[in-house]
């Protein structure tokens, strides 16, 4: 702590990773995060570039700053109308937070499962046993994220946890959907 009774910056931060992570264990939710816009508007701009990075170091085409931006502005958006619904919308910057620092959390997961996995040569390429194994690895990952998703979703909005995990189910099959549609390469 500093003279003046503040955190310094490096305290604050470990505090909030401490808590994402928290978070990603199933331990809180997102109510235990700071009401804080500019943290939000901070770990928007954040995710952003980790997914520029992550689609650089992998090589993904050249949409991926489109790609991340429709994605983003995807979740937020149904966070928003999930919240909207249920007269909640004071929660809506601390579940953003939630969602948006997990969704950082699996991306850099992902990463090296991404790497090792590389890609097959052509779309009727048998993938390897190391491929495979990536691959159900890659799965749980997918998995887990959702999971977490639909407790953070489920306590923001006060609700069972079968209907935040089929919220966060349809929200990421209606980001993967519509991905796919806006952003399908020409063959």
């Amino acid at each position: 702590m500093t003279v003046e009774g503040r955190r310094e910056p490096r305290s604050l931060m470990s505090e909030l990773l401490a808590r994402i992570a928290n978070l990603c264990r199933f331990r809180g939710g997102p109510q235990d995060l700071p009401h804080n816009p500019r943290l939000l508007i901070v770990l928007l701009a954040a995710s952003i570039i980790l997914d520029l990075t992550t689609a650089n170091l992998l090589d993904i085409g050249d949409d991926a700053l489109a790609r991340s931006l429709f994605s983003t502005t995807l979740l937020l958006a149904l966070c928003w109308l999930a919240l909207a619904i249920r007269g909640l919308l004071s929660r809506y910057v601390q579940t953003a937070i939630a969602l948006v620092g997990c969704s950082m959390v699996f991306s850099v997961l992902i990463i090296p499962l991404a790497w090792l996995f590389g890609t097959p040569e052509n779309a009727e390429a048998v993938l390897s046993p190391a491929q495979t194994l990536i691959a159900w690895l890659g799965l749980g990952v997918l998995v887990w994220k959702i999971t977490v998703d639909a407790h953070n979703v489920r306590q923001a909005i006060d609700a069972p946890f079968w209907l935040g995990f089929s919220l966060a189910l349809a929200w990421a099959v209606a980001d993967f959907a519509l991905s796919r549609i806006l952003f399908a390469t020409p063959v």
